[in-house]
Parts: structure tokens; C-alpha cells; sequence
């Protein structure tokens, strides 16, 4: 990734707050038994094109030219299009507002996901498991995929605790780059690196044990999305610096004075809502 080189100012650095630790530590089943009101009117709410928003996006999982490590290929299932829920892109253009003095906007690389997509998804991550921890127990393994990736296996339409996070439409995958180029900033870590330093908050015990300085642009860059996207309302996956959620379980999880149920459920396709 290229790097932003400096912030607007010197003064809008210092405004940037520290990203705290998570308030709870969790993994990407912990949400499962969140309750979801489909009777909410929000629930209906269709899923909409980020593009049509003047957002910037990139499906990362449907690219065809081999430039999508660590997959290095399309994933099955994957839509050429970046769909999410209308108040997500919503929200995403007053991140953008929020972003722009910086002279950088949020590039969203995954948004809905088909229950295709997730399988895909969860059996690389299961083959990873199998290839980087080979002395791990079956236990060790599942619980290091599940870091990184919701199990569809058990995906039942009717059944709200099987439900795959990013297949409400509620779970949003960004990056920053510079504004109107294509060029990435500097986050630390590769979108969907399975690693510790994929972690959120990571820059920050850097800092805390003096390994990096205040001014490092990792810690910055990251504080910068952190400040912009929790400002409008999303909440954050602390084990992934990109994944950020809104009126989902992993929302409700999450969010400060957070409501008793998510009101995003499944929805079988870009043209379907419930």
C-alpha cells in the first residue's frame, strides 16, 4: 500500500483520538444470539449501490486480474457490484465529508455478501488454519478462523443465529485512499491479512510500549478512519481494522447505549429485502 504523506495540519493531527481497546473481546460468532426485529420498519430498508452515492468501491473478492491477495482469484459468489444497506452509503458520504480536509475518502471493498461468497471465504480461511497451524488442535483452528470469518455451514434463511454478518447488508469492509486517486494509504496491514496486526487498536499498544512513535502514519492513518467512521454511528470489529457494522447483532454487540435488537436480517439477493 502507498502511504498518505502528510495530514491537512499539524493541529488536525493532534484532534485525532486514541482508538480504544474493545470494550468486550469477542470473535465472529460471539453475535449469534443477538435478537433481530424484522417487524422494525428499518428491516425493509432496500440494499443500494455504494457507487450511486459517489462512493468509491472496489469488490475486492470479484476481481479477476489476481491483484486481491491473499485469494489471488474471483471468490465464488462474489458480486461485481458493492451493495449495502441506503443508510450505510448514506453515512459513507458524511465519512467522505468528515474525510475530505485530509485530501482522502473511504474505498469500500465489501458490503453484502452472498451465502456463496461466505463459504468461499470460510473454507480458505479453514485451509489457512490447516496450513499455518499444523500442530494447533481442532479447537485452536476453529477458533482462529472464526477470528476473521463468520461460519455459514449451519446457514438456515429461517434461523437468525445463522446468519453470516455481511449477508444483511449492515457489515460494511473499507480502506482509505487519496482523494480521486487510486493510490491506498498506509493502514499497517493488508485488507483481510489474518494477523494480530490486523487488530484495530495494534498501533496503539506499539505506542504504549514505545516500539513506534506518536507521529507513526500507521497509527494516524488508522486513528483517521476509527474518528470518521465511529463518528457517524458504526461500530467496529476489533480484530479487523477495515470491518465496521451498523444496525446489525455485531452492531447491537458493540454499540454504546445499544439497542435490545438489530433490525438488518438476511437477504437472499441484491434485488431482495425483508
Amino acid at each position: 500500500m502507498l502511504i498518505i504523506g502528510a495530514l491537512k495540519s499539524q493541529s488536525m493531527d493532534n484532534s485525532l483520538p486514541e482508538i480504544p481497546a474493545p470494550k468486550r473481546f469477542s470473535n465472529a460468532a460471539s453475535y449469534r444470539n443477538i435478537p433481530i426485529d424484522l417487524h422494525d420498519p428499518r428491516a425493509a430498508e432496500p440494499l443500494v449501490k455504494y457507487a450511486r452515492f459517489g462512493i468509491a468501491c472496489e469488490s475486492f473478492y470479484a476481481r479477476t486480474d489476481g491483484k486481491n491477495w491473499p485469494y489471488n482469484q474471483p471468490v465464488e459468489g462474489a458480486t461485481t457490484d458493492v451493495w449495502g444497506r441506503q443508510t450505510l452509503a448514506e453515512k459513507l458520504v458524511q465519512v467522505n465529508a468528515f474525510l475530505q480536509p485530509y485530501q482522502v475518502e473511504v474505498l469500500v471493498l465489501d458490503g453484502y455478501r452472498s451465502i456463496t461468497c461466505q463459504q468461499g471465504l470460510w473454507d480458505y480461511f479453514v485451509r489457512l488454519a490447516e496450513t499455518e497451524m499444523p500442530r494447533a488442535s481442532a479447537e485452536e483452528k476453529q477458533d482462529f478462523v472464526r477470528t476473521f470469518i463468520s461460519d455459514p455451514s449451519r446457514f438456515d434463511p429461517a434461523d437468525e443465529t445463522s446468519w453470516p454478518i455481511h449477508v444483511t447488508g449492515g457489515a460494511v469492509d473499507v480502506v482509505l485512499k487519496r482523494l480521486g486517486s487510486p493510490e491506498l494509504i498506509d493502514l499497517g496491514a493488508r485488507f483481510d491479512e489474518a494477523s494480530p496486526v490486523s487488530a484495530t487498536a495494534y498501533f496503539e499498544g506499539e505506542l504504549q510500549a514505545g516500539r513506534i512513535l506518536p507521529s507513526d502514519l500507521r497509527l494516524r492513518n488508522r486513528r483517521l478512519l476509527y474518528a470518521a467512521m465511529t463518528g457517524q454511528g458504526f461500530t467496529n470489529y476489533h480484530h479487523e481494522f477495515w470491518h465496521y457494522d451498523y444496525g446489525d447483532q455485531m452492531y447491537v454487540m458493540y454499540a454504546n447505549d445499544a439497542p435490545q435488537a438489530a433490525w438488518y436480517g438476511y437477504v437472499g439477493s441484491p434485488e431482495e429485502a425483508i
